[in-house]
């Protein structure tokens, strides 16, 4: 009972002070971790926004499982063409050609004439092709059959991918409604720790002057780590989702929020 009147006073001192108090009050306060009744100002997600859910869809189709089943319909595509051709083995071509020259040396001699010799030689060449058939009938019958079945493979590799693919984008989609979600009860959190931690100095100040009993701070202070502690749960379950976000869709979404935010503390 005496907290609900200590945090009624403390939200009340908040809404009807002078200006002159209200400032002292603000930087008492600020140093406590709360600034216009926010706790962790300086979080990532002040103003953060996802991507849309569309781009996130396009940029998953570069995901492995997905690229793994697309290469696999390829090949299946590829074994289609090939079994059409198939048709060619039963054909056997040949061709041939031959060129060169005949040599012929001869010999004569006359009474009158010594021995002299003649050569005689000639060009050649010679050329054929021709083609033959041989289908094993159980080939022949069975082509329309080899081709259909091999269809069907690559069908069967297609739909393969584009389930993977829907069940990614339904993971995907569960995680993007959530992290919406979970991004509005931030904010309501961040108010509701900022309000505990206000009520916890506040409370911490009368314990001081006396005027509540150190049951009343212990149990003051327990509500206000319960809410910062839930408060940091929740954020750590929006980062691990949007980590996972990244993961799923090869799209950096905090990533680079992160390295920027650790880089400006490196710099100061």
């Amino acid at each position: 009972m005496k907290y609900i009147k200590t945090l009624t006073s403390f939200i009340l001192a908040l809404s009807i002070v002078t200006p002159a108090a209200a400032q002292t009050d603000n930087e008492s306060i600020a140093s406590d971790g709360i600034n216009a009744g926010f706790f962790d100002t300086d979080n990532i997600y002040s103003g953060f926004r996802l991507p849309p859910l569309g781009q996130l869809f396009e940029n998953a189709m570069t995901n492995p499982t997905v690229e793994m089943l697309a290469r696999e319909e390829a090949i299946q595509r590829e074994l289609v063409k090939k079994e059409k051709l198939s048709i060619l083995q039963f054909v056997n071509g040949h061709a041939n050609y031959t060129y060169g020259i005949m040599d012929n040396y001869g010999s004569n001699s006359t009474v009158t004439s010594p021995i002299y010799y003649q050569y005689m030689g000639s060009k050649q060449s010679y050329w054929n092709f021709g083609a033959s058939l041989s289908v094993p009938l159980d080939e022949a019958f069975d082509y329309h059959g080899r081709v259909r079945r091999q269809q069907l493979a690559a069908d069967k590799a297609r739909l393969q991918k584009e389930i993977a693919y829907e069940e990614l984008k339904q993971r995907i989609a569960s995680l993007y409604v959530r992290i919406e979600n979970n991004l509005i009860a931030l904010k309501t959190s961040s108010e509701h720790a900022a309000a505990y931690k206000g009520a916890g100095h506040l409370t911490n100040e009368e314990f001081k002057m006396g005027d509540i009993t150190v049951r009343d701070l212990a149990e003051t202070k327990r509500w206000e780590y319960d809410a910062i502690v839930r408060y940091q749960d929740l954020q750590s379950t929006i980062t691990t989702d949007i980590l996972i976000l990244e993961i799923l869709t090869h799209t950096p979404i905090i990533t680079n929020v992160i390295v920027d935010m650790k880089l400006d503390e490196d710099k100061k």
